[in-house]
């Protein structure tokens, strides 16, 4: 363990937002620090335990706020989080903002997004300018609907090159339209042959049991809490599918008057790399650069972390001093 790694602070906090309790965990080393909000993906799915079982060292550098987003795990209670809506979830993370820059003393903060956290981070980034130093998106989406049509594709290309008949005869069963989400062919697919054929959370050596494990060993959550997490991805992916079956995060946040950084694995197929491509081309901002990383999938700050911290430190974090 480092020197800055031992002097690591944590904080586990709730903030109660138009009669609903939210929950957050932040991390640090020192109050100095920039401070950075991680807009977790899913939606309902948070990655705290994720991020703390791959030992990703940023909180080293920045101090981290992962905030439960409204009906996710600490932010979970059926009786208090309403409808759940997009401009809700924008609306929820700027109060969580303005209690970070508060709380730290600080003009404005850095903004993290990893998939689903990407369109909440867009819209913020893109709305709120003035409380953000830069927009930072990890497995960004573009075009919902067109990158799932790019995940069958891989799939399908993916089970022929293998030879894997079985596989090769389920995907191309499914057809790629804007109900696409209420296709229980589509989901058993995308369930049974993503993460196998290197294209989900991780692009080799993760499943959805490891994902479980590293949910379930974490301290840092009650056990009522680790038991929402599923309630809330259920009820989350119920509240938005058709919304983002349809939406096209470029078009919702297309003109962005600060920096904007996008972080994306070449073998991301759960926001694919082609609309992750397309955001970035259609946007506009006083300066933005997008990493490729070769030997990743859906989470590059995590598979190559080496290079990412490196980026992170050296140019994303030097660029704003």
């Amino acid at each position: 363990m480092n020197k800055l790694a031992s002097k690591c602070f944590f904080r586990k906090e709730y903030l109660t937002i138009d009669g609903h309790k939210h929950g957050m965990f932040i991390e640090g080393t020192s109050p100095d620090h920039p401070v950075m909000l991680y807009l977790h993906g899913g939606p309902g799915y948070p990655q705290y335990p994720m991020i703390q079982s791959a030992g990703l060292n940023w909180s080293d550098y920045v101090t981290v706020c992962y905030w439960d987003q409204r009906a996710a795990g600490m932010s979970y209670n059926s009786k208090t989080q309403g409808t759940l809506t997009i401009e809700r979830f924008v609306q929820d993370a700027l109060v969580v903002t303005a209690f970070l820059k508060r709380e730290y003393k600080k003009e404005k903060i850095y903004l993290f997004g990893h998939s689903w956290g990407t369109l909440i981070g867009s819209i913020l980034a893109s709305t709120y300018p003035e409380h953000f130093i830069a927009y930072i998106g990890a497995g960004q989406m573009g075009r919902h609907l067109h990158s799932n049509a790019d995940t069958v594709e891989f799939l399908l290309e993916t089970a022929i090159e293998r030879g894997d008949q079985k596989a090769e005869e389920e995907i191309q069963k499914v057809q790629i339209d804007e109900h696409f989400y209420k296709d229980n062919q589509y989901r058993k697919v995308f369930s049974r042959y993503l993460i196998k054929y290197g294209g989900g959370m991780k692009r080799a050596d993760y499943s959805q049991m490891k994902s479980l494990l590293e949910l379930f060993s974490c301290r840092r959550y009650t056990w009522r809490e680790k038991l929402n997490i599923p309630k809330g991805i259920f009820t989350s992916y119920e509240a938005f599918a058709e919304q983002l079956a349809k939406l096209d995060v470029a078009e919702l946040a297309h003109e962005f008057k600060i920096p904007v950084y996008v972080v994306q694995g070449k073998y991301d197929y759960q926001t694919s790399y082609k609309e992750a491509k397309r955001f970035f081309d259609s946007i506009t901002a006083p300066y933005k650069k997008m990493y490729t990383f070769e030997n990743s999938a859906h989470s590059p700050f995590l598979e190559e972390q080496e290079t990412f911290m490196e980026i992170f430190k050296d140019e994303i974090l030097l660029m704003q001093k």
